[in-house]
């Protein structure tokens, strides 16, 4: 009898799953984003839901500009950096970060990064004290899933090449990202204490020395109030 009523069991959960009975039915589909008034537009980065989605079309002058699509918006011009032309080339996981590069008003590329709240900056201006004189950030090509990471092609000017980077873009002792050093990476460090990570999965572990401990703690307090 046990048998019997486990092999009816079995049989009506197959069958509700191939009629779809009390199940959700997943189905394929393809979405055409269509252009920003010009003939033709290219998708590069998606974010981790699939409702944001980031590349470049040409506009109604047909000018290159860089675009973030959602369903409900439908197609963005993020604009440019004073130029003619940008390109959006990554976005976080959540869809609010936005990397490329654009053309300045002297005709050069730079790498870019678009919020909803701030719009397109200059990477170059806006970490300019990270930078030596000569060196700029030419190209942003991909941006970490949390936004914090930026990578992309840059020239060094004390080497005189165009080399990759890596830019970090959170402050020091700021665990998640808000640009305030306050009780919040306090909290965070405290609660992490004494467990393993490292700077890029674990923000806890400010040094990256593979640990949250006392060195990760006492670099949230010296840095305690900065950016609030």
């Amino acid at each position: 009898m046990r048998r019997e009523r486990k092999n009816w069991l079995v049989l009506s959960v197959s069958l509700s799953v191939v009629l779809g009975v009390g199940t959700r039915v997943y189905a394929q589909s393809l979405t055409w984003l269509g252009i920003l008034g010009g003939g033709w537009s290219k998708a590069f980065g998606v974010s981790a839901d699939g409702a944001v989605v980031v590349g470049e079309a040409n506009n109604a002058s047909y000018q290159p500009r860089a675009f973030r699509w959602t369903a409900a918006g439908g197609m963005q011009d993020l604009g440019t950096l004073g130029g003619g032309s940008s390109v959006a080339s990554g976005v976080s996981a959540d869809g609010a970060v936005v990397v490329g590069w654009a053309t300045n008003a002297s005709g050069y590329d730079r790498a870019f990064r678009w919020t909803p709240s701030g719009g397109m900056e200059d990477l170059n201006s806006t970490y300019a004290s990270l930078l030596t004189n000569g060196s700029y950030l030419g190209i942003a090509s991909a941006i970490s899933p949390d936004g914090r990471y930026i990578v992309g092609r840059g020239t060094n000017a004390a080497t005189g090449r165009g080399e990759a980077f890596l830019l970090d873009t959170w402050r020091t002792g700021d665990t998640n990202g808000d640009g305030c050093i306050d009780d919040s990476d306090l909290l965070a460090v405290l609660f992490a204490f004494d467990t393993p990570g490292t700077g890029s999965t674990r923000h806890e572990d400010i040094n990256k020395d593979g640990i949250v401990d006392d060195a990760d703690l006492l670099i949230v307090l010296f840095n305690f109030g900065r950016g609030c």
